[in-house]
């Protein structure tokens, strides 16, 4: 009797050791973190990282070249110029610096021909470039031509990335954002007083010669008819 009681308790003992506590906690695991070590952001199964909070306005596709940076934009007023650099006085800085190119609020900017489209004493939004082989500030008033036929033509930037359109940092605006008016004929419009002067100066010049020769004229044959009218008389 003692014997199956001594056999019956290690029974007992063996078994409880075995199965351990009943109802106890399963472990404790990291929710942000999957078997594999993955964050986990959002819910289960999503192992996406966090986006950056860096990241560029518009992001550039691979195979697209990056759009130019501006050096400087500015609100500035058309002091000087000569046919291809424009001198402005700085009013507001919009983005970047003026160093080095500025000497107190003034800064030249080159226009090349595009120059004879900005008027004295004008304001406008100039946004500007350092050009790589002059080492100046470059900008314009035009749009940029394009490459006869551009990507039509075979063998021409050839590409099956469709790359994002940016706006051009190298372009002067009015104020409010619209482009300045930069037809053949603009400046001659924007001259009309000075145009009308070339062209009514010389006419008005011709027409007083012509008055002045038609006037000798008639003095000349005036004359010849006196004197003929006289001799006459005095015959008679």
């Amino acid at each position: 009797m003692r014997r199956a009681l001594t056999i019956g308790v290690l029974a007992i003992a063996v078994l409880g050791v075995s199965a351990g506590p009943v109802g106890a906690a399963p472990p404790v695991t990291d929710p942000s973190t999957d078997e594999s070590g993955a964050v986990i952001v959002g819910g289960a199964g999503d192992a996406t990282p966090a986006t950056p909070a860096t990241l560029p306005l518009v992001p550039v596709p691979v195979g697209c070249s990056a759009p130019r940076l501006p050096h400087i934009v500015f609100v500035g007023q058309v002091v000087e110029r000569d046919f291809r650099t424009v001198r402005f006085e700085i009013e507001q800085i919009r983005n970047g610096q003026s160093a080095p190119f500025a000497s107190g609020n003034l800064i030249d900017v080159r226009y090349g021909l595009d120059a004879q489209y900005l008027l004295d004493g004008e304001r406008y939004l100039v946004g500007a470039v350092v050009d790589p082989d002059l080492g100046l500030l470059v900008s314009r008033v035009t749009e940029p031509i394009e490459d006869f036929g551009g990507d039509e033509v075979i063998g021409v930037s050839e590409t099956d990335v469709n790359c994002p359109v940016y706006d051009d940092p190298m372009r002067t605006l009015h104020l409010d954002g619209t482009p300045v008016e930069a037809g053949l004929l603009q400046p001659f419009f924007d001259a009309k007083v000075r145009v009308l002067g070339a062209l009514l100066i010389p006419i008005g010049v011709a027409l007083g010669v012509i008055f002045v020769l038609a006037m000798f004229r008639l003095s000349l044959a005036a004359l010849y008819h006196s004197i003929v009218d006289g001799g006459r008389r005095r015959l008679s």
